[in-house]
């Protein structure tokens, strides 16, 4: 190889390696992971494989009914779908069996299975949905209930039911802390 044709060769390859990475950068999360999800912690590693690629990450927790027993919260990246959503409710007595068979039963929770998760009354799941009923203990919420939608199919994302089931347990038991529940 001549002396003009290396030159030219090294002139290139910084080049090359500069686009790769310029073409890494615009691709993937650019927002970190967050500690907590509607003001429950969960561990990061349990919920980035539900978080799509996207640049920022917006998260909105809001109260439902002049009550406020009905909690609404929804995580999207900015402009993209929801990415994790979260319907909490407290209730003045646990969800029946027959509550459990209209879950199983759904439209909305496609290939729906009954599920364990420790210190529920009864959970269900489907694809990327998942219903339960767990018990509270406080003056405010005998028990609560969840209902969890995911985003499936977005860039970035493994929702499965391992790792939606993985999330929820994690979500619940932390929000359960927060409520102050005894049971």
């Amino acid at each position: 190889m001549t002396t003009k044709c290396r030159r030219g060769l090294a002139a290139v390859v910084p080049g090359i390696a500069l686009l790769l990475v310029a073409g890494c950068s615009t691709d993937g999360r650019d927002y970190a992971v967050p500690r907590e999800i509607c003001g429950v912690r969960v561990p990061q590693k349990v919920l980035e494989p539900l978080l799509p690629d996207g640049e920022k990450l917006h998260q909105s927790l809001r109260p439902v009914g002049e009550d406020g027993s009905l909690a609404d919260c929804q995580v999207n990246v900015v402009d993209g779908p929801i990415a994790v959503q979260v319907d909490i409710t407290r209730l003045d007595k646990p969800l029946t069996a027959e509550d459990k068979q209209v879950s199983l039963k759904s439209e909305s929770l496609k290939h729906a299975k009954s599920v364990h998760i420790a210190g529920t009354h009864w959970a269900v799941q489907g694809d990327n949905d998942l219903h339960l009923s767990t018990p509270c203990g406080t003056d405010r919420a005998d028990s609560l209930s969840f209902r969890f939608s995911f985003s499936k199919g977005e860039q970035g994302t493994e929702v499965t039911r391992r790792n939606t089931l993985r999330f929820a347990k994690a979500f619940v038991d932390g929000r359960k802390k927060k409520e102050g529940c005894t049971k």
